[in-house]
């Protein structure tokens, strides 16, 4: 059997993933959830149209490193091996303003920063042949472009950014690139790639606000359109299927292809600057 975490799976391409991957029998999901009462009716979901008994709801709210550290130990203690890590949970830049309990911008800890740590805590519990996918979006890359200002402005800005949710997902695919350099050079069997679903208005991301946006990036930026029904097909196969288990440090644009991200995406220094930035946030050695 193997075991699925999957961050943010009771609703829009957690959820819809999450059903894909428990059809079947042999696969055990674990759908870390910020909303319990939410999580737990989405697992009833896809237990009455799997019947898979090996759906599980954990509590994790990657806002929050404390939680985040409490999720990754319980996993440890139970003596759980993961054979999958899926990075989903997010959050829109809409009326999600703040810090976080230790002090970091909401949307960047949310989308970004609890992710890389969780990883970290997971990687020693992974099977050798794991797979982690980062989930990201053709927003790391916004029309106009955004240029790196920094990952300590990222994570304790000056002022509110309406960026922010680009800079969280551009993170991602940094993450993915000096992880999959590290693993590879450690010639370990784990594998970590980028996977954008594409702009989704199928999914309650855009907060009432679905279709005038799809009708808009239909309209004018069709290459950034996706749809939940394809991009939870292919996420699920990439995850499962014995096909993509070689793949790492790529990015799977809504589908089971590779492309390249955006040419910001490969800047290694600042893949390496946020790095080494969050490890020392997050309290860890390199």
């Amino acid at each position: 059997m193997k075991t699925f975490v999957i961050t943010g799976a009771n609703s829009g391409l957690g959820f819809e993933t999450a059903g894909k991957i428990a059809k079947d029998p042999e696969n055990r999901v674990i759908m870390a959830c910020r909303n319990l009462e939410k999580a737990e009716k989405a697992k009833a979901e896809i237990a009455a149209a799997t019947g898979n008994e090996h759906v599980e709801v954990m509590q994790l709210d990657t806002s929050s490193l404390a939680s985040v550290r409490g999720f990754a130990g319980k996993l440890r203690d139970a003596g759980v091996t993961v054979d999958v890590l899926i990075n989903n949970a997010g959050i829109s830049p809409m009326g999600n303003t703040g810090t976080t309990e230790e002090g970091f911008e909401l949307v960047f800890a949310t989308n970004y920063l609890g992710h890389f740590l969780l990883t970290q805590l997971l990687l020693p519990i992974m099977s050798g042949d794991a797979r982690i996918f980062n989930i990201t979006s053709d927003m790391h890359n916004p029309p106009g472009g955004i240029t790196w200002p920094g990952a300590e402005e990222l994570a304790h800005p000056a002022k509110d950014d309406r960026r922010k949710y680009s800079y969280s997902k551009l993170c991602m695919i940094y993450m993915t690139h000096v992880l999959s350099e590290k693993l590879a050079a450690e010639k370990s069997g784990i594998t970590v790639n980028s996977f954008n679903p594409g702009f989704m208005a199928d999914t309650n991301f855009s907060k009432g606000n679905g279709k005038m946006q799809e009708l808009m990036i239909k309209t004018t930026m069709p290459d950034r359109y996706g749809k939940l029904e394809t991009s939870s097909d292919a996420l699920a196969e990439v995850a499962t299927d014995a096909r993509f288990g070689r793949f790492n440090g790529e990015y799977f644009d809504r589908s089971t292809e590779i492309t390249r991200s955006s040419d910001l995406s490969y800047d290694g220094n600042n893949a390496a600057e946020l790095w080494e930035k969050s490890l020392a946030w997050c309290g860890l050695n390199g």
